[in-house]
């Protein structure tokens, strides 16, 4: 009895040491970098018809609001545009990076993108600025939300 109250005790004591490992701090230079290869990742498939990885990257009760959506959508929206995307894998943008904040676990980037073709090879001169909400869930960064919005003229 002994032996099992002292294993349950090392166990107790050692969770939340995994918990912190789990949720180790970046630099804000760090997850800057890790974010914006992963919404480049995410904008690289879906130029090739294929929304798995935005999907992929996707935090517990995701909500984001696209461009010429009605409403916000989470997962359903994003596997909605996936079958809309089939076979369509000619897009052709430009992403820049305009801004980034983090706070302990949660980060917001900010970065305008400009298409030059659509996804069905139609040539395009579609600017927007885009806007994702990141936190970390079980030590990896997911997209938990955002905007997007054509480019306002200027």
């Amino acid at each position: 009895m002994t032996i099992r109250i002292a294993l349950l005790v090392t166990l107790a004591a050692a969770l939340p040491v995994a918990a912190a490992a789990q949720e180790a701090p970046q630099t804000k230079e760090q997850a800057q970098a890790e974010i914006w290869a992963k919404e480049q990742a995410i904008y690289a498939a879906r130029g090739k018809g294929d929304i798995t990885v935005y999907l992929a990257n996707t935090a517990t009760d995701y909500l984001a609001w696209p461009p010429l959506r009605a409403t916000p959508e989470g997962n359903s929206g994003l596997n909605k545009t996936g079958q809309e995307l089939k076979g369509k894998n000619q897009e052709l943008l430009a992403m820049h990076l305009t801004g980034f904040a983090l706070n302990g676990t949660t980060a917001v980037i900010y970065y305008d993108t400009h298409r030059t073709r659509r996804s069905d090879g139609t040539p395009a001169d579609d600017r927007f600025e885009v806007t994702h909400t990141w936190v970390r869930e079980g030590g990896t960064w997911k997209v938990f939300g955002g905007m997007a919005r054509a480019t306002p003229e200027r």
